[in-house]
């Protein structure tokens, strides 16, 4: 069993509880899809957690940007602040390691990127009937798990038609195309604050999406502390 988790976002206490259902649904492998930092108060923990308990990690853009600022330019004016904080906090250490992070993983016949494998650099959201079909068009894999939006999706390929599934537990059909959208440990914005994350069985292909409960008036007085911008507490809250 595999847990794939995505856009951790320097949030600690959504990445502990998450850490522990892994541990109690007995999933033997994590595979992180980015974004461990921006946005949130400990970065530095976060990447130290991830390095030693994911198997994989691709490279998002909030990890680039912590790297090399000039990629925040298109960035809005909170998460460019965020980011700058990010970048001053981290160890040289964890900035070398996060650096080297590929854009995508590959194993076997699942395709694991932060955006859309139509060109991961670029960044692009899967949004639209077109960006998903942008996707699979990109992605010689019949699976492919990705994250970005925060927003958990899954998009299948059935007899030449999109279908947007909404079950919680879904299998993987032999001659299915599967793009999934892990949503966000630690920021969310689907209207749910619980932290999201996917549990996926490569033998019987089944997905299980799962919320997690965790600290978040702990995680939002850090943000304060730290001197972050104030709707990045407040936003936690809401799941947006």
């Amino acid at each position: 069993m595999i847990a794939v988790i995505s856009d951790i976002h320097g949030n600690l206490e959504a990445l502990e509880a998450v850490l522990e259902d892994i541990r109690q649904e007995a999933a033997d492998q994590i595979i992180c899809l980015g974004d461990v930092v921006g946005y949130g108060a400990d970065p530095n923990q976060c990447l130290e957690v991830i390095r030693n308990e994911a198997v994989a990690t691709v490279l998002g853009n909030h990890d680039l940007a912590a790297c090399d600022l000039k990629q925040a330019d298109n960035f809005n004016e909170v998460a460019r602040s965020a980011i700058r904080w990010t970048a001053e906090a981290l160890t040289a250490a964890n900035r070398t390691a996060l650096a080297a992070h590929p854009y995508q993983f590959i194993e076997g016949d699942v395709h694991y990127v932060h955006a859309s494998p139509d060109d991961p650099p670029a960044w692009h959201y899967i949004l639209t009937e077109q960006e998903a079909w942008n996707a699979f068009e990109a992605c010689e894999e019949p699976i492919c798990f990705v994250g970005h939006s925060h927003v958990p999706l899954r998009v299948f390929l059935r007899g030449g038609r999109l279908e947007v599934i909404e079950e919680e537990v879904v299998d993987i059909r032999l001659d299915d195309r599967a793009l999934i959208n892990v949503g966000s440990v630690g920021q969310p914005r689907d209207g749910d604050w619980r932290a999201s994350y996917n549990l996926f069985d490569p033998v019987t292909r089944r997905v299980v999406a799962r919320r997690v409960e965790y600290d978040i008036d702990k995680a939002s007085r850090k943000i304060r502390d730290a001197g972050l911008p104030e709707v990045l507490a407040t936003r936690l809250t809401v799941g947006q």
